[in-house]
C-alpha cells in the first residue's frame, strides 16, 4: 500500500517498504475523485515544505528527545512531594491509573498528529483551532522563563560543590575571631536552609520587597540562556547526539544514587514511609486532581513539545510504541527518583535522631546527677548503638508520670516526625537533599554529580520548550526561516529579560506565583481543545483507522470511545477542579522569616493575583479569537453516518488499482 499526503497528481507519497517519494508522472487515471460532500479545500492541502524537512538521525535519538523533554526536574521534587502529602503509596494508585487511561491516549494523539501533519497541525484539522498552536507556544514561553531558574540554581550549587566542607554543611562565621561565632541567622535553623534562603536567594521577607537583583543568580541565568540558545540553533543531527547524552546520564546518576542510598543508615525508614498506604486518601478528590495534574506535567501534554519533536520523525515510525516508551520511561524515572528521595530523607531523619538522642542522653544524665530526675530517668548505655529504635522504645516503656516529667526537659526524637518534612518545591532539592548529601563520604564528588544531573535534566526539557516556541513560528511564517538565528536570539533575549524577575531577592515568591497559578489551568484548557478537535472535528474513528493503516496493526488499548468520551470527561473534570481551586482557595504563599528561621504564610497582594490571572487569560486569547472570529470552513469534511471515509490528509491508494476510490471501514 502507498500512502499519499494529498489526493492529487504529484502528491507526496510513501510506502512501508520505501522512503518518501514524489511520483514524476501521473495521468488522469491516477487522480482520485473527491468524496461527495467534501470541500475542494479538503483535497487541496499543500505540502507546506515537508519535502526538505529534517528528520532525526535514527529512532533512538527521537525517543531520547521525547524522554528528555518529559523526564525533567518535576520527577525529582514535584512527584516525591505529592507522594509524601497524598497518602504515600496510595497516591501511586490514581497516578498509574490516570497515566495509562488518560495520559497514554493523549500522548499517542499528539505524537501521531505531529508525525503525520507535521506543520500547522491544528489549522489543518480545523481553521478555528489555529489558536491552539499559538497558545501552546505561549505556554512554553511562560514555562521556560521560570523553568530556567531551576537550572540556574543548579549551576550555583554546582559551582559551590568543589570545596570541603560544603558551604551548606555548617553555619558561616561572622568574623575571623577564634573560635569564630556562627551567624545568628543560621543558629535558629539548619545550615542547608540558611544557605538556600540567605546565601543563594538572599531572600526578602515578602513578595513586595524586591531589594534588587542577586548578582550571582543573574550570571547563572545568563549562562543558562546562552546554553539554550547555542543548542537550539544547532542542527537536528547535533541536537540528537546531545540529547542522547543528556538523557542517559541522569538515569545513570539516579541509579547510582539509588544504590548508594539503599546502603545508608536509616534508608529503610524513608522507604517504609513511602510504602505506607493510607487508602482513605483515595476517597479525596484533591488526590485524584493532583495525580491528574502531575500526569500532564510529567508527559508534557499541552506544551506542544510532543507535536513538534514528532514532526521531525519519519512517517513510518510506530507512534504507538513511541508513546508507550515515553509513558513507561516517565513512570520509571518518577519511581526511581522517589525511592532515592525517600531513602535519603530516611537517612537524614536517622542522622537527626542520632544527634537528638546523644543530646538528650547527656542532658538527662546531668539532670539525674543534679537530683532533678530519679535514677530511672538515666537512659541505658546500649541506646547509643541503635538510637532510632532504642531511645523511643525505652522512653515509651517508662511509667507515664516519669515519662511526662522527662518530656518536660527533652524531646521524644521520633523518626516518623522527622520524616514529615516541610520543604516542598525547590527547597526539597536544595535543602532536604543537599543536607542529606552532607553526610555522604566524599561529599564534594556526590554533590557535583547530583547537581550536574539536575542541570542535565533541566537543559533537555528547556531545549524542547525552546523548540516548541521557535519551530511553529518558523513553520507558520516560512519567510522567517532564513532568519532563524535572529528569531532564536530574539526569543532568548526576551526570555532572559523576563527571567531576571526571578533573580530578584523576592524572585522565589514570583516563581511560586507562576508555578501555582499561570501554567496549570492553561494546560488543561489547551489539551481540552486538542482532544475536542481530534475526537470530534477530525473524527476519532478516522484517526485510529488511519494510524492502523500506517503502523500496520490496531492498538488494542485504544478505542475511539476512549478519546471521544473518557479522556474528554477526565480533562473537563480536571479543568473544573483547577478553576474551582484557584477561585476558592486562599491566595497565600510561604515567606521566609530570618529572625525565627521558619516559614510564615502571607497573602498575595492584589497586584500579584491580577498579574497571574491576567497572564493566564492572555495565553488563552488566541484560542478564543480563533473560535469566534475565524469564519473559514473546515478542511475536514463531516463524517457521514455509518460511513468512514479516509482522511483527506492521509489516504491509502492501492497501487494495483489506481482508479479505486476511498476504502470504507
Amino acid at each position: 500500500m502507498t500512502l499519499c499526503l494529498v489526493k492529487t497528481p504529484g502528491a507526496f507519497c510513501w510506502s512501508r517498504d520505501s522512503s518518501p517519494s514524489r511520483p514524476s508522472e501521473a495521468g488522469p487515471s491516477d487522480r482520485m475523485e473527491a468524496e461527495p460532500g467534501t470541500s475542494a479545500l479538503a483535497h487541496g492541502l499543500e505540502v507546506d515544505g515537508l519535502d526538505d524537512r529534517q528528520t532525526w538521525n535514527n529512532r533512538v535519538e527521537y525517543v531520547m528527545a521525547q524522554v528528555g523533554c518529559c523526564v525533567g526536574l518535576g520527577a525529582i521534587w514535584r512527584f516525591p512531594s505529592l507522594c509524601h502529602k497524598n497518602g504515600g503509596g496510595a497516591f501511586l494508585i490514581p497516578y498509574v491509573l490516570l497515566l495509562f487511561t488518560l495520559g497514554f491516549p493523549l500522548v499517542f494523539l499528539e505524537m501521531a498528529l505531529g508525525q503525520n501533519l507535521r506543520v500547522n497541525v491544528w489549522t489543518k484539522i480545523h481553521p478555528k483551532m489555529w489558536g491552539v498552536g499559538l497558545a501552546c507556544s505561549m505556554v512554553c514561553f511562560l514555562m521556560i522563563v521560570y523553568y530556567n531558574m531551576f537550572i540556574a540554581w543548579g549551576i550555583f550549587y554546582l559551582s559551590n560543590s568543589f570545596q570541603y566542607p560544603l558551604p551548606w554543611s555548617q553555619c558561616p562565621a561572622v568574623n575571623s575571631s577564634l573560635p569564630p561565632p556562627a551567624d545568628p541567622g543560621c543558629v535558629c535553623t539548619k545550615p542547608a536552609a540558611y544557605f538556600w534562603y540567605c546565601r543563594t536567594l538572599e531572600i526578602t521577607a515578602s513578595i513586595e520587597e524586591s531589594q534588587g537583583f542577586v548578582p550571582s543568580l543573574v550570571l547563572c541565568i545568563l549562562v543558562v540562556w546562552l546554553a539554550v540558545t547555542l543548542l537550539s540553533v544547532q542542527g537536528l543531527k547535533c541536537q540528537g547526539k546531545i540529547l542522547s547524552f543528556s538523557v542517559i546520564v541522569p538515569f545513570l546518576v539516579l541509579l547510582c544514587f539509588l544504590i548508594r542510598s539503599f546502603l545508608l543508615e536509616g534508608s529503610i525508614y524513608g522507604l517504609r514511609h513511602l510504602m505506607f498506604t493510607r487508602l482513605s486518601a483515595l476517597a479525596s478528590v484533591k488526590v485524584w486532581h493532583e495525580a491528574g495534574t502531575q500526569v500532564f506535567f510529567n508527559l508534557g501534554l499541552g506544551f506542544g513539545t510532543l507535536v513538534v519533536l514528532a514532526s521531525y520523525t519519519t512517517r513510518n515510525s510506530n507512534s504507538a510504541q513511541d508513546a508507550f516508551i515515553l509513558v513507561f520511561a516517565s513512570l520509571t524515572a518518577c519511581l526511581l527518583a522517589t525511592q532515592v528521595v525517600f531513602s535519603m530523607l530516611g537517612f537524614r531523619a536517622s542522622t537527626s535522631i542520632r544527634q537528638c538522642v546523644i543530646q538528650n542522653t547527656v542532658k538527662l544524665e546531668q539532670l539525674v546527677k543534679m537530683g532533678k530526675l530519679p535514677p530511672e530517668a538515666n537512659p541505658p548505655p546500649e541506646i547509643q548503638n541503635t538510637p532510632s529504635k532504642s531511645y523511643t522504645s525505652w522512653l515509651y516503656h517508662l511509667d507515664k508520670p516519669l515519662r511526662d516529667k522527662i518530656m518536660q526537659h527533652v524531646t521524644d526524637c521520633n523518626v516518623d516526625k522527622e520524616l514529615i518534612y516541610e520543604e516542598e518545591g525547590p527547597a526539597l532539592v536544595f535543602v532536604a537533599l543537599a543536607e542529606a548529601i552532607n553526610e555522604f563520604s566524599s561529599t564534594p564528588i556526590w554533590s557535583a554529580v547530583f547537581f550536574l544531573m539536575i542541570i542535565c535534566l533541566g537543559l533537555t526539557t528547556s531545549l524542547a520548550l525552546m523548540q516548541a516556541i521557535r519551530v511553529p513560528l518558523l513553520d507558520t511564517f516560512p519567510c522567517l526561516r532564513s532568519s532563524s538565528w535572529t528569531i532564536t536570539m530574539s526569543i532568548s533575549f526576551l526570555g532572559f529579560l523576563i527571567s531576571l524577575l526571578f533573580t530578584q531577592r523576592s524572585g522565589l515568591y514570583l516563581l511560586t506565583l507562576f508555578d501555582d497559578f499561570v501554567v496549570s489551568v492553561i494546560l488543561f484548557v489547551v489539551v481540552l481543545f486538542e482532544n475536542v478537535s481530534v475526537a470530534w472535528f477530525y473524527g476519532a474513528k478516522r484517526f485510529f483507522k488511519e494510524m492502523q493503516d500506517i503502523i500496520g496493526f490496531r492498538v488494542s488499548l485504544m478505542h475511539d470511545y476512549l478519546v471521544r468520551f473518557f479522556t474528554l470527561l477526565g480533562i473537563v473534570i480536571l479543568t473544573l477542579c483547577s478553576m474551582i481551586e484557584l477561585v476558592l482557595k486562599e491566595q497565600t504563599y510561604n515567606s521566609w522569616d530570618k529572625q525565627s528561621g521558619t516559614m510564615l504564610q502571607l497573602h498575595y497582594p492584589m497586584w500579584a493575583v491580577i498579574l497571574a490571572f491576567g497572564l493566564a487569560f492572555v495565553t488563552l486569547v488566541p484560542i478564543l479569537v480563533g473560535l469566534f472570529k475565524c469564519l473559514k470552513k473546515s478542511t475536514v469534511s463531516p463524517l457521514p453516518k455509518n460511513l468512514y471515509p479516509e482522511l483527506p490528509v492521509i489516504s491509502p491508494i492501492h497501487e494495483s488499482d489506481p482508479q479505486a476510490g476511498p476504502s470504507k471501514f
